[in-house]
């Protein structure tokens, strides 16, 4: 049985009782539901359901909701179709637009609603997701699904259009997609794509705008192709974690412990939603997922809790095609050639007048997939008279990740879990750590990988060392290309796969232990410090390379080698030492560089910068008072984070070797590359760079002694008072990561958070300029890094465990789970979790729904 909480919240009970029938698959439900205020718990409000189109099959949903105070749904539900139903429908109260706003672009059709938009944004997404064609393959895939499964994927389909028919008309809708016109009901087959489309997060679904754009080197082009970001398209960058599983021989006062702490945008569809799930028998599991999952991503049931990171694997290769000099539509393939295929895809767009007037588009593609226009990156990359480049898609028609994550939530031991990857191979892009009752934790990416030949795997090693591909590669943070033109570079036949061409789990990097795992968006092969995971695929990423500043200090920390030393004398972890790994606020350079960057300053504070005296006085001040830590009260941090800016590579490695006295050394990968560079002869390259990260500073008029918490915040919405984070860049060598992007793994255009503009053309500064009733300041808003943090322990009376949510549950600015949880994370208070068992939050309402 689980363990109780140990806190009580008093609300009235909350009970969502869901018996509708005749609800066609196809349609939404027929019966309404209604809440009445709060201040009338008691009441029940039943109406009389509306008349339905004839049946396709008959659904009978019934569950109980219980609503915490944070608005987090626990659902008890009798089976699949209902706990779909329930999960559907809740998140749709806070969360509509969310979903439906995915599922229009899944659909293809943005430019209908919206016009072809800025830079013809919407008729691209269109021309892509057309082309994708997910809608239609889901429809043929969805049988393969098991019957489960179906039900699971049905109910909340009804359920989510339930609450879409229960208001009244659009201007019911959540504030972000007030009045829209573009908020429909959602199929099963719609739902079942936006999870494909999902799956090639980190895959085709960066490459839209390159997709859209391909054309042969002789046809005229309708619209300038977008310029594309090259970290964008070719890494994983936007979507991030830290992931420990402590086991029984490194923990204290439990059998295991587990960190989560996944880094994802603070808005848009990638935000991750609470809530516990519970089929009696069958099911009970607490954790979040993503708006439009009815599972469970993240989270612990009572035997086993498992987190995630964003793997370094590669989900897709960039084939090289060689074409024909007499003909750009064809391709050498062996010793033939192969014609470029060509499908045409019509898209409505939108007129300034209201009318809608349909474009054709043609897409290309070899037998790989699409060719893809990467000519802004490179002309090399574009599709030129010589060569065109075409893309594979590991995570292409994976329609596996709902069945393989409710597998993994019901495990009962390690051997269970690991089967859910045997049996389901779906994980798309993520690698997975585990903590288990029995005090053993488990490593494993067992994300979809191709399969390649011993004589791809040698060209790349060494290819991918050329100074023409370190863009590409970028220490292994990038992609693959190969030559299109000889078949030993195809994907190999294989078995023991979600399909042939991928690497069997196998064969996946992989460590079941009694100590600790660990990752941090480095590849595998240091998850563990004394024992690293070596001799697997160059397709999971390199091994015995430069690791990340903040995958270098995960392992300095987990290890209990961090000057702060936060396990203690006795090397193993308790719950409260696993909680202050987060909210400490360390960083790598705070202990390893401070000291004699302060010492160094201070001897020659005098330089010559551009030509111009500058006093480094009062920056050598302000950083000799700096704590060391991202904490709201730390003053001085900016400086060394402006410092470390200067030298900033778009690579894996992030800062330059320039900066370091120590070159990389595989057998101390935690520590290395290490010190300061030395001064030289001539002018000192650290002193000049500390020089401008001030001048930088002082002249968009940022105090250099300012706390970190007076300019680094979330402005979540305009209108709404910035709140104050902690935390910092992964470049920085911390854990807790805190950043703002313009640009992540998101489509949505409902994000709501305020970044500003660049304040400096120091391109790697992350100081930005925000508009104030005031006019302008300088600051570091946040819009991405921390969002789920859960610290867990296992005992012999079950898990029990605290957690953050930095955004809440709400995407409404209208909700008051818009900020709740953010106030919090702000001032580092964790809540516990409401854990599995009898003892269920109470709510303000009840709901009900009776059959016609």
């Amino acid at each position: 049985m689980f363990q109780r909480s140990k806190r009580t919240i008093a609300h009235p009970s909350f009970r969502l009782n869901l018996n509708t029938a005749l609800i066609p698959a196809s349609i939404l439900g027929i019966a309404c539901l209604s809440a009445c205020s709060p201040s009338s718990e008691t009441d029940t409000v039943q109406q009389a359901a509306t008349k339905a189109p004839a049946a396709v099959e008959q659904h009978d949903y019934s569950a109980d909701v219980h609503l915490d105070k944070y608005g987090v749904p626990h659902i008890v539900a009798k089976d699949y179709s209902s706990l779909g139903y329930a999960t559907g429908y809740m998140q749709a109260r806070e969360n509509l637009c969310t979903l439906a706003e995915q599922i229009r672009n899944v659909r293809g059709e943005s430019a209908r609603y919206l016009g072809a938009g800025p830079k013809h944004k919407y008729l691209l997404s269109d021309i892509a997701y057309r082309s994708f064609n997910l809608v239609h393959r889901a429809e043929q895939l969805y049988p393969q699904l098991d019957p489960a499964m179906q039900d699971l994927l049905q109910g909340y389909t009804d359920g989510f259009n339930q609450n879409l028919v229960e208001r009244n008309s659009p201007e019911d809708y959540p504030s972000p997609c007030r009045g829209a016109d573009w908020v429909n009901p959602v199929k099963v087959s719609e739902l079942l794509a936006y999870h494909m489309d999902l799956a090639m997060l980190s895959s085709s679904r960066a490459f839209i705008g390159a997709i859209a754009s391909a054309k042969p080197p002789a046809e005229k082009v309708a619209f300038s192709p977008p310029v594309l970001d090259a970290e964008h398209v070719l890494t994983a960058k936007g979507i991030g974690s830290n992931g420990w599983a402590l086991g029984k021989d490194k923990v204290a006062g439990a059998n295991s412990l587990l960190m989560a702490n996944p880094h994802f945008p603070y808005d848009g569809e990638l935000r991750f939603y609470q809530q516990h799930l519970t089929i009696p028998g069958e099911l009970n599991v607490a954790g979040v997922g993503m708006i439009g999952l009815p599972g469970i991503s993240i989270g612990f049931n009572e035997h086993l809790g498992w987190t995630h990171t964003v793997s370094q694997s590669k989900r897709f290769t960039l084939y090289q095609l060689e074409l024909d000099p007499n003909n750009p539509m064809r391709y050498r393939y062996g010793d033939d050639y192969r014609d470029i295929v060509s499908h045409t895809v019509t898209i409505e767009v939108k007129q300034p007048d209201g009318q809608l007037k349909p474009q054709d588009h043609k897409v290309y593609g070899s037998h790989f997939g699409p060719i893809v226009n990467l000519a802004s990156l490179s002309p090399n990359l574009g599709w030129n008279a010589k060569s065109a480049i075409s893309l594979r898609d590991a995570n292409l028609d994976n329609i596996g990740m709902l069945s393989h994550w409710v597998a993994m939530a019901k495990a009962e031991s390690p051997e269970a879990f690991m089967q859910a990857f045997e049996d389901h191979r779906s994980i798309p892009w993520v690698n997975t750590m585990m903590a288990a009752k029995d005090g053993r934790v488990l490593y494993i990416d067992g994300t979809q990988t191709p399969k390649l030949s011993e004589q791809a795997e040698a060209y790349w090693r060494k290819a991918s060392q050329s100074p023409k591909l370190a863009g590409i590669w970028r220490d292994g943070a990038g992609t693959i290309l190969l030559p299109g033109n000889d078949p030993t570079y195809e994907w190999q036949a294989t078995d023991g796969a979600r399909q042939s061409g991928l690497i069997p789990i196998s064969e996946a990097p992989k460590a079941l232990r009694s100590d600790y795992v660990f990752n941090a968006n480095s590849s595998h092969w240091l998850s563990h410090l004394e024992e690293p995971l070596e001799g697997y695929s160059i397709v999971y990423g390199p091994e015995k390379s430069h690791r990340s500043p903040r995958t270098r200090f995960n392992a300095l920390l987990i290890s209990n080698r961090s000057a702060g030393q936060p396990a203690g004398e006795d090397n193993r972890f308790d719950i409260d030492e696993l909680k202050a790994v987060f909210t400490g606020n360390e960083s790598l350079f705070g202990q390893q560089l401070l000291a004699d960057l302060v010492a160094r300053c201070q001897a020659n504070p005098q330089q010559n910068l551009d030509g111009q005296d500058y006093d480094l006085t009062a920056a050598c001040n302000a950083l000799a008072n700096w704590d060391g830590r991202y904490l709201l009260e730390s003053r001085g941090a900016h400086i060394m984070r402006e410092f470390l800016a200067e030298f900033r590579v778009p690579a894996h490695r992030d800062l330059s070797d320039k900066l370091f006295a120590n070159a990389f050394d595989p057998t101390k990968p935690a520590m290395t590359p290490g010190a300061l560079a030395p001064a030289g002869d001539g002018e000192d390259p650290i002193l000049l760079a500390l020089a401008r990260a001030a001048k930088r500073l002082e002249d968009n008029n940022v105090a250099l002694d300012a706390k970190l918490g007076d300019i680094q915040h979330i402005a979540k919405a305009k209108g709404l008072a910035p709140i104050p984070v902690t935390g910092a860049y992964s470049w920085e060598g911390i854990f807790n990561y805190s950043q703002a992007r313009t640009r992540n793994r998101g489509h949505s255009e409902l994000a709501l958070a305020d970044v500003g503009t660049p304040a400096s053309k120091q391109p790697f500064s992350p100081l930005r300029k925000r508009q104030t009733r005031h006019g302008s300041e300088a600051v570091y808003p946040v819009n991405y890094g921390s969002c789920f943090v859960m610290a867990l322990q296992f005992t012999e009376q079950g898990p029990e465990g605290e957690m953050f949510l930095s955004y809440g549950q709400a995407h409404d600015p209208e909700s008051p789970h818009f900020v709740d949880q953010s106030h919090m994370f702000s001032q580092q208070q964790w809540r516990p979790i409401e854990l599995l068992g009898e003892n269920l939050p109470s709510v303000e309402f009840k709901l009900r729904a009776n059959k016609p």
